[in-house]
């Protein structure tokens, strides 16, 4: 039987750091698009591109104009049923990816991840993020729905 996968972004944190003046400049992180590994089969790995608008996750962050932030995602190691089985994930170096607009314009990097990413929001105060990855069902793997959580955290570093 085929297995179903998709990654529902639950929970979501943002937090701030003051800057170095007085006022503290809050920041806003939204999720937009879940990451969905569609037409997932037994003992065939799953992996949805970053730049796959459809599938890759997708998530908005506001500031202030042209603010200095450091992005950090913890990501899951598997996804989970609800009963208990599990399918592993894995995320590579290029399966971040950050652009001032929701579409592939510049300017835009791509980014492992795992490591932070130190970068700038636009003119207009903000940046998206997108995250694609890769399911590893086993042979067999059983059906269902697999659901985990994704953490986003942002920090403000200044201008």
């Amino acid at each position: 039987s085929a297995a179903v996968a998709a990654l529902s972004v639950t929970s979501l944190r943002a937090q701030t750091r003051p800057r170095r003046v007085p006022v503290p400049v809050s920041l806003l992180a939204i999720a937009l698009n879940d990451l969905e590994f569609p037409g997932v089969l037994p003992g065939i790995p799953k992996s949805v591109n970053v730049l796959d608008l459809a599938h890759s996750a997708l998530f908005e962050i506001r500031g202030q104009p042209h603010a200095s932030v450091r992005i950090e995602l913890v990501l899951p190691g598997a996804l989970s049923a609800s009963g208990g089985a599990l399918l592993p994930l894995i995320f590579g170096a290029g399966d971040g990816f950050a652009a001032y607009s929701r579409g592939d314009t510049p300017p835009r990097v791509t980014f492992d991840p795992h490591a932070p990413l130190i970068t700038t929001l636009s003119g207009s105060g903000q940046i998206f993020v997108r995250l694609g990855g890769t399911a590893l069902p086993g042979r067999p793997q059983t059906g269902g729905i697999y659901r985990a959580t994704i953490i986003l955290t942002v920090y403000d570093l200044g201008t």
